[in-house]
């Protein structure tokens, strides 16, 4: 920084020449013992050293996805509205719209391979009055973002979309006061829900243009790799490639989200439950490479740090997974603070001096964090201060 002018330097001016550049911290001392103000050459600065970095420019950031997030968003939404019309038109036995489901996951194809950390993001947006078609749209995209990982493509992406949005169409044969039922089911109802499997195979049977690896999918993906699932005991042999990719993220979704019997599981404890299943329940391939896909701490999770602050993954490192970007949201009180952008790759100490780590993966709710209340507050899309900076 350059300095042109002293104002009413106290005492005799020491410096000898007119412009005094700043290059260390001693040099901020000897011209605080002599005044209070400065003037600064910015044309100096520009010319030599470039741009005074400020507050606006240096220490503030949107997110990555910031500049598409409401186009992703709305293409979500709106998908997600097709399903819920889908599954009230066959809980009144009307035929529903083949074409418009498969366009639908064609869209929902485009965002996955454009912006996957959004759409993954967006199935984080949870709300247990739609548990059913929110599920099915959320099996969709984890669905998608596994076969992304795999390198499928383009038409297979589709085909294992459409498995992932349809695979429990035949829950809307289960009557209202089973499937929403806020206790332990007993064996007859618990028969009746598990016979869901066997709806969801006759409704996409029916179904004009479905795709049949559907039909497959519909009815074995509560099967079992060594047999002990539903309803006829299927073991891998029997098993199609889409209905064990489907039975992992079915299982991923339903475990991490909150229904009207039990509160969701933090993200790790559902991924540990995926990789006790390995080669049992499900296939290690895919668990393996459904880990990949998501990582350890998907967008949208709440984490503890160290410093006890609590925040909300935004952003994965891809060279780091363990290190992704935090906006942390309450302090280590729990109380709501202004949010600021954490990026754990570099080494910024938090306020004990000590470098910032996330200590554990929390459920939200727990700390009171609502993302769908962030999301309509347009969290996702405005500029933080960068904690460090």
């Amino acid at each position: 920084m350059c300095v042109c002018e002293l104002e009413a330097p106290k005492g005799e001016n020491p410096f000898m020449l007119d412009r005094i550049v700043i290059e260390s911290h001693a040099d901020i001392q000897a011209i605080q013992a002599v005044c209070d103000y400065v003037y600064i050459d910015v044309k100096f600065q520009k010319d030599h050293t470039g741009a005074i970095p400020t507050r606006s420019t240096e220490a503030r950031k949107q997110l990555s996805f910031a500049r598409s997030f409401e186009q992703t968003a709305v293409t979500f939404q709106r998908v997600g509205n097709l399903i819920k019309t889908v599954l009230d038109d066959i809980r009144f036995g009307n035929q529903f719209n083949t074409e418009a489901v498969k366009q639908a996951v064609a869209e929902c194809v485009d965002q996955v391979l454009e912006h996957p950390e959004t759409m993954l993001l967006l199935t984080q947006l949870k709300d247990q009055d739609q548990y059913t078609a929110q599920h099915c749209m959320n099996v969709c995209i984890l669905a998608i973002l596994l076969g992304r990982e795999l390198k499928y493509s383009v038409e297979d992406l589709n085909k294992i979309g459409f498995c992932g949005l349809m695979h429990d169409v035949g829950k809307m044969k289960v009557p209202l006061e089973i499937l929403n039922k806020p206790g332990k089911l007993d064996k007859f109802e618990l028969d009746i829900m598990r016979n869901h499997t066997v709806y969801g195979r006759n409704v996409l049977m029916s179904a004009r243009g479905a795709f049949p690896g559907a039909v497959d999918v519909a009815h074995n993906h509560h099967e079992q790799l060594n047999g002990g699932g539903y309803p006829r005991g299927l073991d891998k042999s029997a098993l199609s490639d889409f209905t064990k990719m489907v039975a992992v993220v079915d299982t991923y979704d339903a475990m991490t989200s909150d229904r009207v019997y039990q509160h969701g599981q933090p993200h790790l404890i559902a991924l540990g439950t995926l990789v006790k299943g390995m080669s049992q329940r499900y296939e290690a391939h895919y668990v393996t490479h459904f880990i990949n896909c998501i990582g350890f701490y998907p967008q949208g999770n709440a984490v503890e740090l160290s410093s006890g602050e609590i925040g909300i993954v935004v952003e994965q490192n891809k060279a780091d997974r363990l290190k992704p970007k935090i906006l942390i949201v309450k302090d280590s009180q729990r109380n709501d603070i202004e949010p600021r952008l954490l990026d754990l790759a570099k080494p910024v100490v938090d306020p004990q001096g000590n470098r910032y780590a996330v200590k554990q993966v929390v459920r939200a709710k727990d700390y009171q964090l609502d993302l769908n209340e962030y999301y309509r507050d347009g969290l996702f899309v405005k500029d933080y201060a960068i904690v460090g900076a």
